[in-house]
């Protein structure tokens, strides 16, 4: 691990010494791969695309994310703008490294939500595009049978319409699973804030540190999305656009419209005390689900319809 560290710490100084250039692209990368994103941006856009592609792009944000959080307790990973303060290893030659709002995290650096979680997401949005692709340039029927057998096969599983106590036993066992692994380490004696005064000790300015890098902010954000798709699958507004069939300009309104809602939502102020925060972080992922599935196609849908011109018999 330490050899993997002191080769991507050789990285970045080369990427900002001598691409300097490019380190607004580099950044907008990062927030891009993010898995916050996730929920923000990706969710949305695919769910207006395809309601199945969506509800799997959010299943598998929520348990990878939930599945990352429990990895970085047991592998213990540094992050490098402690670790190279930390090993040692620089105290004669200081790396050359620069830090940033995004990088100032205080989770465990490992394994890396960025790979983990945003691409285990983006896979049934890969598979849906290649399975288009692959339709269209088809030449034969034998290609026909093989994009659509590849495309069943990696189709991901999940649930699309269950009952809505399964969402909350959902929620509630991610929660409750998380609390007893958490304590079960405690009890052991494992020390699980000690990236978060690694964090605190060694990032640049305190104002990067937010509070939702804390590891529990995921578990809110996972257990509210999980309890509020049950909400929205089983709200009167969804039941009304359930079947009804949008057109793109529909369908892009909905975005537009889903964008200038959530954007808002996510730079909302978070409460200064740590539980008030998981709090209402819970609740904002709660109702994320409930406008992207049910409120915005509503209002889109109502709208549309009041706005078309009524068709005269002739």
């Amino acid at each position: 691990m330490e050899s993997t560290l002191g080769a991507g710490i050789v990285i970045a100084e080369a990427l900002q010494n001598q691409l300097a250039w490019l380190e607004n692209v580099w950044l907008w990368i990062t927030f891009l791969g993010d898995p916050k994103i996730l929920f923000l941006f990706y969710f949305p856009a695919a769910y207006y695309a395809s309601r199945r592609v969506g509800i799997a792009v959010l299943w598998i944000s929520l348990i990878t994310e939930w599945l990352n959080l429990i990895f970085k307790w047991f592998l213990f990973g540094d992050r490098p703008f402690w670790w190279v303060h930390e090993s040692g290893y620089y105290s004669q030659a200081p790396a050359q490294v620069h830090q940033f709002p995004s990088s100032c995290e205080t989770g465990p650096g490992s394994p890396s939500g960025h790979c983990m979680i945003t691409g285990a997401a983006l896979w049934p949005i890969m598979t849906a595009l290649s399975s288009q692709v692959a339709t269209r340039a088809r030449s034969c029927c034998h290609s026909t049978l093989l994009g659509a057998v590849l495309g069943w096969l990696m189709t991901p599983r999940v649930p699309m319409e269950r009952e809505l106590s399964f969402y909350g036993l959902t929620a509630l066992a991610l929660m409750l699973g998380t609390s007893l692994i958490y304590w079960t380490l405690f009890t052991l004696g494992l020390d699980l804030s000690w990236s978060i005064s690694l964090a605190f000790k060694w990032c640049e300015r305190p104002e990067w540190i937010h509070v939702d890098s804390r590891p529990f902010a995921s578990l809110s954000r996972d257990s509210g999305a999980a309890l509020g798709l049950g909400i929205a699958l089983h709200s009167p507004c969804y039941a009304q656009v359930r079947r009804a069939q949008l057109g793109n300009g529909q369908k892009i309104a909905c975005l537009v419209l889903a964008m200038g809602l959530l954007g808002p939502l996510d730079w909302l102020g978070h409460p200064p005390q740590i539980s008030l925060f998981y709090i209402f972080n819970f609740l904002k992922y709660t109702l994320w689900p409930c406008l992207v599935l049910a409120l915005v196609p509503w209002a889109v849908h109502m709208f549309s319809a009041q706005e078309a011109p009524p068709i005269h018999s002739s």
